[in-house]
């Protein structure tokens, strides 16, 4: 199932060592050359649980990175996104939107990992209450999903005001609690920046295109309008030589008017 399968692994972060329990997704960036991972991993000391992202580097000689400069600007990229990330799970989890955070190390990869010697990035947290929400959409009540659709729209506005955004969107992201009727945000693997001052970014509410992507709706469900097609790719990272062409962060109708609007 997995390209490279960690479960089972004993790994030591901080002094402690932990042991792999369930690797929970695995995604190959391109760009990047890396793998990110979400694992759960058993303290062997303390039987404490974590949640952990890992992303770790790949052999750059496979993704046309031939130049030293073009394998310091990705790692330099790598790492810069990696940071974010833990800043990201910050904010959410003091706004108890997403799990904890706890702690993070950048580490090198021993010589059992794919590439030895290459970077490891870990972002350890608490497990975030719930479940997986793709796993028990279907078994949720029409009342319940309407209080999902309320609670997404917070937390995507919450990063667009801080200058975040996912450039995909999937009900396997969040956790649900059917007990507190709470939504968290758990994987941020496609998490990009945004400037929220643009012209082009409005508040996200429920009918905002980038809360009905997730498609966690059973009826009635409205197509998203059309987006022009340069919204829909995904934005430069920085460091990108194309960062400085004009982008739109959502697609517009008229000035100053959301364009999920009529």
């Amino acid at each position: 199932m997995w390209s490279f399968n960690l479960e089972g692994r004993v790994i030591t972060l901080g002094g402690r060592k932990l042991r792999i329990q369930e690797q929970l997704t695995e995604v190959l960036d391109l760009e990047l050359g890396e793998r990110s991972l979400l694992l759960k991993a058993r303290n062997l000391e303390s039987q404490a649980l974590s949640l952990i992202r890992m992303r770790y580097q790949l052999d750059p000689r496979g993704f046309e990175m031939d130049t030293e400069e073009a394998k310091r600007e990705v790692r330099e990229i790598a790492e810069n996104e990696f940071l974010h990330e833990c800043d990201v799970i910050k904010l959410l989890g003091d706004a108890g939107l997403g799990p904890r955070y706890a702690d993070h190390f950048m580490c090198w990869q021993p010589s059992w990992m794919p590439f030895p010697g290459g970077y490891g990035h870990f972002l350890v947290m608490a497990v975030p209450p719930g479940e997986n929400l793709d796993e028990i959409n279907d078994e949720l009540t029409d009342r319940q999903l309407d209080g999902i659709l309320t609670q997404l729209a917070r937390i995507l506005e919450l990063l667009r005001k801080n200058g975040h955004r996912l450039i995909d969107q999937h009900p396997s992201y969040l956790n649900y609690d059917v007990g507190t009727k709470k939504l968290y945000l758990v994987d941020l693997t496609h998490l990009r920046g945004t400037d929220p001052a643009s012209k082009t970014s409005f508040p996200i509410d429920e009918e905002s295109p980038y809360v009905e992507t997730f498609n966690i709706w059973r009826a009635p469900y409205r197509k998203p309008q059309e987006r022009p097609k340069e919204a829909s790719k995904a934005p430069p990272r920085s460091g990108d030589k194309s960062a400085g062409k004009k982008s739109s962060d959502q697609p517009t109708k008229k000035e100053n008017r959301p364009p999920w609007r009529p």
